[in-house]
């Protein structure tokens, strides 16, 4: 039996919702990527797994600074100096868009980091591990120009594009499965989308556009297990292989607040995977919305809705409709004090939404189809405002509205 630690998604740079730890000088969300991988790694080296799979994305960008590279090699470095080979799969916030250009994680390929290897291409990888052979065919995140000639790509349509890419993508998938050795464990490792999957926010940060596969071309016979990356809500899409998505590790904003984050440790034998979700210790994202707009006491409202959530360490934000009254007594300063004193790690924003008031139309009022004066649509403007005037004001507007258009002096 073969163990592996399945992560993908670890996006390490994201750095949002945050501020700088003074104890390291990293950015806390720096940090907090870094110590749910820190949490990964310890998992899986407790559960004495054999090899880490990682299905994509190391870095939140195809650029990564020195300190984000320097982060994630220490870890490469803890996981083989306990003697685990690694599997690198490139997603596509890994590649970069330019051919003949270095991608993020291609410097420990140039180094030839020994027990590391960098799946960048379409290939069957034969592993070695202390408990026995792993075969892992490789399906990165694949660009246009990777499979096709600019002289294929020169004036076809869209459509054709994809159409070709798809072809070879599943010929490959079908091919590289008819040459696994059926004695040995295997595995496909993808990243990317699959049909059926559920999306989370990962949308809004994807880099270049999906690509969708059927999932039974990656069910092929002899595969027992699809270790995949690129979305970031864990789920399973089959069983007969399961192809599971292990989702990404740390939550990358509010659009993620109620998914679990973790990793997915598989235990493979020829036939046979067995595997099971661990949830990691990701950063809460609370959101707290509140409608004061029925309320003599706003601010004391909002106070109590804080109250009922759970605020320690967690990224929070309030979203309050209220009314125009009720401006003056919801001070931000204020609010943001009261998520403070309850825990609050950061507040994200707070936001206070005024309700508009309805306006009367006045354009099919007979009066105003066949004309008005100025001192009139004064009046009906200046009634309309009622009961915010009292009708001693609307009256001594209108006096002084007379006296002006009357040209005498007040």
């Amino acid at each position: 039996m073969i163990k592996l630690l399945h992560l993908a998604d670890l996006h390490i740079g994201v750095e949002n919702y945050g501020k700088i730890d003074p104890a390291s000088g990293l950015h806390s969300r720096l940090v907090d990527y870094l110590d749910r991988l820190d949490e990964a790694i310890t998992l899986g080296v407790d559960a004495g797994v054999d090899l880490v799979l990682i299905a994509g994305d190391i870095y939140k960008n195809r650029s990564p600074n020195p300190t984000h590279q320097r982060e994630f090699a220490r870890r490469l470095n803890r996981l083989r100096s306990a003697g685990l080979p690694v599997f690198i799969l490139t997603g596509n916030h890994d590649i970069s868009p330019a051919l003949g250009r270095a991608h993020s994680v291609e410097i420990f390929d140039a180094l030839g980091v020994e027990g590391v290897t960098v799946a960048d291409r379409l290939r069957l990888h034969t592993l070695s591990t202390r408990s026995g052979p792993l075969q892992i065919i490789a399906l990165p995140w694949v660009t246009r120009h990777n499979l096709l000639t600019r002289d294929e790509l020169r004036g076809a349509s869209f459509a054709e594009i994809e159409y070709e890419l798809r072809r070879r993508l599943e010929n490959f998938v079908a091919e590289a499965a008819a040459r696994l050795d059926p004695t040995v464990p295997a595995v496909l490792a993808f990243h990317g989308s699959v049909d059926g999957a559920t999306m989370g926010a990962e949308r809004a940060i994807t880099l270049g556009q999906d690509l969708v596969m059927a999932r039974s071309v990656l069910a092929q016979p002899g595969i027992d297990y699809v270790a995949m990356g690129h979305i970031h809500k864990h789920q399973m899409l089959g069983t007969v292989p399961p192809l599971v998505y292990p989702g990404s590790i740390e939550r990358v904003d509010f659009g993620e607040r109620d998914e679990p984050k973790g990793c997915v440790i598989v235990e493979l034998e020829r036939g046979v995977a067995r595997w099971q979700f661990h949830q990691l210790a990701a950063r809460p994202f609370v959101s707290i919305e509140a409608d004061v707009r029925a309320s003599s006491d706003p601010l004391g409202l909002v106070t109590t809705l804080i109250g009922r959530h759970d605020l320690r360490q967690a990224v929070v934000r309030v979203e309050i409709q209220a009314s125009r009254e009720q401006v003056a007594l919801l001070r931000e300063e204020q609010i943001r004090a009261r998520l403070e004193e309850f825990g609050a790690f950061v507040v994200a924003a707070v936001t206070i939404t005024v309700e508009r008031s309805s306006r009367r139309r006045y354009g099919a009022e007979p009066e105003l189809m066949e004309g008005i004066t100025p001192r009139r649509a004064l009046e009906i403007y200046l009634h309309s405002k009622q009961p915010t005037l009292d009708p001693a004001r609307i009256a001594a507007m209108l006096a002084a509205a007379d006296e002006l258009l009357q040209g005498e002096p007040a």
